[in-house]
């Protein structure tokens, strides 16, 4: 009997830590991108050599929880495809199609 009680609290406390944890996680650490929002990545790029063709960073989306970026995307939006493939390569990061 005393097993079980002792299971039993186990269960109890571990909910409730994890419970916490989420709560704690909301308030203290809200994302720092929103889902369907555009996003030009600045830090860790380097220059492009055309300033007059192209313009500075890496351009991405935010969607299922993660920066998206595609040569496509980068293109569309104006951006240097070199500078995101120097990008990619630094980060070792996968483009998507």
């Amino acid at each position: 009997m005393t097993i079980l009680i002792s299971i039993m609290f186990i269960a109890w406390v571990s909910i409730v830590i994890i419970s916490i944890y989420e709560w704690v996680k909301k308030i203290f650490f809200t994302p720092v991108f929103e889902e369907g929002y555009n996003y030009i990545i600045i830090e860790n790029t380097e220059n492009t050599k055309f300033p007059e063709k192209y313009s500075e960073g890496v351009f991405a989306w935010y969607e299922n929880d993660k920066l998206q970026v595609s040569e496509e995307y980068q293109i569309a939006n104006g951006g240097d495809p070199m500078v995101l493939k120097k990008y990619l390569l630094k980060t070792n990061s996968k483009k998507v199609n």
